[in-house]
């Protein structure tokens, strides 16, 4: 199913990039490198290196909170119950920050397609290209932009 979603979304950008193309006569294209920005670019460390004190400071407090209801002899039932709670916060922590990281991201990049004068962007991972002839790198401007 999750395939599927994924072929068609694949499909309905190319779809959009070929009109652009054959619409316009020439369509420019710039690709950027996600995984790239994440590990070189300030902004994005600072996000990244501020959700890990987050989880580990949760993670500290939930380690202690069980251990004392463990003393106090809570039952199976309520320490699980506990566990996921934590679970819960900490999965909602980490949504909040890759959240920021996006909204930084998707910033820079329709910045950067503005001032260069790009139709589109595409995420080119270096395991999974989508670009492989032409098209214009942003990801150094992009990280030049999260500084």
């Amino acid at each position: 199913m999750k395939q599927n979603k994924k072929r068609m979304a694949l499909t309905a950008g190319l779809f959009a990039v070929m009109t652009l193309a054959a619409g316009c006569g020439k369509a420019e294209i710039g690709y950027v490198d996600p995984s790239r920005v994440e590990k070189e670019a300030p902004a994005i460390m600072s996000i990244d290196a501020e959700m890990k004190s987050k989880m580990e400071e949760a993670q500290q407090q939930a380690q202690e909170e069980l251990k004392a209801k463990q003393a106090q002899g809570a039952p199976p039932e309520e320490l699980q119950k506990a566990q996921q709670q934590v679970m819960g916060k900490m999965q909602q922590t980490a949504s909040i920050y890759e959240q920021q990281k996006t909204i930084k991201l998707q910033t820079a990049v329709g910045e950067i397609a503005r001032t260069k004068k790009l139709d589109a962007v595409l995420p080119n991972l270096e395991e999974q290209k989508l670009v492989h002839l032409g098209g214009t790198d942003i990801t150094d401007d992009v990280i030049k932009a999260l500084q």
